[in-house]
């Protein structure tokens, strides 16, 4: 049973939560589903525990992420031992990810634009992790040559880039696109995508990321456990296609 979903105003249009009795939480904005967790902070997202998967063979000790939502792959990260630090434009999506998804205080959080703070930041990532949305699409700024060459300038030459997706459709060529801008400007690129779903999300692995191995379930929620995990499994290497 889900209870009326409490609201919280942002510029970027009304947070939805929506809470069940088992204790799941659910952040809704623009239409589109940013996070779902556990009562513990765990998300119940198969794509999350894909990026989680990826990440956590790297050997990344400073993790960059655009995009918050509620923060559960910043937390995961975070309990792993990573030092996180998460940049988004919406300093409501920082307050709800603290008060009610359980967001430790050990992440750092900057409210900006994601693109102007690969340009100026001092300071030089391990892994940089984008997972923005407006709705289901993703800003056109964070796809051109110059987030890929922002991006370059912030992630160290021995790091590596993850970049989610969503898709709508067999025939949508979102990811493979972004992953031929990224190869055209220098990263080595890799794809993986969702089998057996139509509207799925898929991640462009780049930089460091050969030796990657298909993404594990490799932490338990406390609800929809064998949900979460048989959709992880799905996350598969494929060839990048013609865009």
């Amino acid at each position: 049973m889900v209870s009326a979903p409490a609201r919280h105003p942002s510029s970027l249009g009304v947070i939805k939560l929506l809470k069940r009795k088992t204790g799941t939480l659910k952040y809704v904005q623009q239409g589109g589903n940013q996070s779902e967790a556990d009562r513990n902070g765990v998300s119940l997202s198969a794509y999350i525990h894909a990026l989680y998967g990826l990440a956590i063979q790297m050997p990344a000790r400073d993790v960059l992420m655009i995009g918050c939502g509620g923060g559960t792959l910043a937390t995961m990260l975070a309990r792993a031992g990573k030092r996180v630090t998460v940049v988004d434009i919406d300093p409501a999506s920082f307050k709800i990810a603290r008060a009610h998804f359980k967001l430790p205080r050990s992440v750092t959080c900057h409210v900006a634009d994601g693109l102007a703070f690969l340009k100026t930041t001092r300071r030089r990532f391990d892994l940089l992790i984008v997972d923005a949305f407006l709705g289901e699409a993703v800003p056109e700024q964070f796809t051109g040559d110059d987030f890929c060459a922002a991006a370059r300038r912030a992630v160290r030459t021995s790091g590596s880039l993850l970049f989610n997706v969503c898709l709508d459709g067999r025939r949508d060529r979102t990811a493979d696109k972004l992953a031929a801008r990224l190869a055209r400007n220098g990263w080595p690129v890799r794809l993986v995508d969702q089998r057996g779903e139509s509207e799925r999300n898929a991640i462009v692995a780049a930089g460091q990321v050969r030796a990657l191995r298909a993404p594990r379930p490799l932490i338990v929620p406390d609800a929809d456990a064998d949900r979460v995990a048989r959709e992880t499994r799905t996350f598969q290497f494929r060839r990048r296609r013609a865009a």
